[in-house]
């Protein structure tokens, strides 16, 4: 099951610490999604109460983390690697799919950049002196959808630790 990384220049396998960092990034995820989901932030109705923003700051939190094993990093000697050509491999249905390409264009569109399609309505004049109204770019994730990213969260766990197993193996034999 040894996955190639993404590299711009020639496919390499990923090294034991890379593993380790994805995992650190996993299980930073998976602990964003459990808070929100066992303090039921989901259920808060009071726009203006403190559970709110912590539900915001949580939730970016968990978008953030939960993206950065698909973004190319850097490596030693100029590698850029990612997990972006597993995401078939590991998630199962088309529902795992979407809300992991909703997730990746949340964090990319909105939370680390401010792309004006995020948050403006297409159509709308904003060079205008007219009133200026803007796309709730910033709503989090649902109940639903944060539970299901937290079982994807819990394969890619999965799938990233038996990618950890095979180096170690792969290793040992090396140096016997």
């Amino acid at each position: 099951m040894s996955v190639k990384a993404v590299n711009e220049r020639a496919p390499d396998q990923f090294r034991l610490s890379r593993l380790n960092i994805f995992l650190f990034s996993f299980n930073q995820a998976r602990r964003f999604s459990g808070y929100i989901l066992r303090r039921k932030l989901h259920s808060i109705k009071n726009p203006h109460a403190k559970a709110k923003l912590v539900h915001s700051a949580f939730n970016t939190s968990l978008i953030v983390s939960y993206s950065r094993p698909f973004r190319k990093s850097n490596e030693p000697a100029g590698l850029r690697v990612s997990l972006r050509e597993a995401v078939q491999a590991v998630l199962s249905d088309a529902d795992e799919i979407a809300l992991h390409h909703k997730v990746i264009d949340k964090r990319d569109r909105v939370l680390a950049h401010s792309d004006s399609s995020a948050h403006e309505i297409e159509g709308w004049n904003y060079d205008g002196p007219t009133v200026q109204i803007y796309k709730a770019a910033f709503e989090p994730l649902t109940s639903d959808e944060t539970r299901l990213l937290s079982t994807m969260i819990k394969k890619w766990i999965e799938y990233v630790e038996k990618l950890r197993s095979e180096s170690k193996l792969a290793f040992g034999s090396q140096s016997s």
